[in-house]
């Protein structure tokens, strides 16, 4: 059964030059980070693992890949939240303040066509890596260019303040969205909005309490 050195090293030639160009400063193969204005990228690749694969019939070295914006005018309230030795914040992507997952574009039913579970045969958010590793060089080249097609522009897009602003304010109502918004507003001296969203957050403060 492949392992992760060997599936790394795919990564390593094919995904890692193209993130060191698109700007990541910080390229650890399966956890990636750069640092452009207030704003932290995060790129993290994770393998689904035993428990999932015996769920649900992928192959554990399957892998998923999450993108993440961290603002860095937000507090943060996640203790866990490492930090290196130059004091830069090295969030993982479900840390981030915006989150997006890559999606695969490869014809995987022939793989798929074997699990028991429908919703499993359609789910396009994960990369079926064969035990064998003999799909990998096609596996991780898609996964570039779904970075450089899609995910490339999310991050670019969701960099500008004013746009991020307005995800997460399409958000669902809620304590995260309310803090987030708050510092969001404050941030972009948007007086009446930031008036309003720390009301809301203290409303629901009050309410979980």
């Amino acid at each position: 059964m492949i392992g992760s050195p060997e599936i790394n090293k795919i990564i390593r030639k094919t995904l890692s030059p193209v993130l060191k160009e698109s700007g990541f400063t910080k390229v650890n193969t399966r956890h990636n980070w750069a640092w452009i204005g207030n704003s932290i990228w995060v790129l993290d690749i994770t393998a689904v693992g035993k428990y999932f694969s015996d769920v649900t019939g992928w192959p554990p070295m399957s892998i998923h890949v999450e993108l993440g914006i961290y603002y860095d005018f937000i507090p943060a309230i996640d203790e866990y939240l490492k930090i290196d030795g130059q004091e830069k914040f090295l969030p993982k992507a479900h840390q981030c303040h915006l989150q997006c997952e890559l999606l695969s574009n490869l014809d995987q039913s022939e793989y798929l066509s074997s699990l028991d579970n429908h919703v499993e045969q359609t789910r396009k958010d994960l990369w079926w890596i064969e035990p064998d590793g003999s799909n990998v060089e096609k596996v991780v080249e898609n996964i570039k260019q779904s970075f450089l097609n899609e995910g490339y522009n999310w991050l670019k897009e969701n960099t500008e303040i004013e746009s991020a602003f307005i995800e997460i304010e399409k958000e669902r109502d809620g304590w995260n969205k309310f803090y987030k918004a708050k510092y969001f507003a404050k941030h972009l001296n948007e007086q009446s909005k930031f008036k309003l969203y720390t009301h809301l957050f203290e409303q629901e403060q009050e309410r979980i309490k």
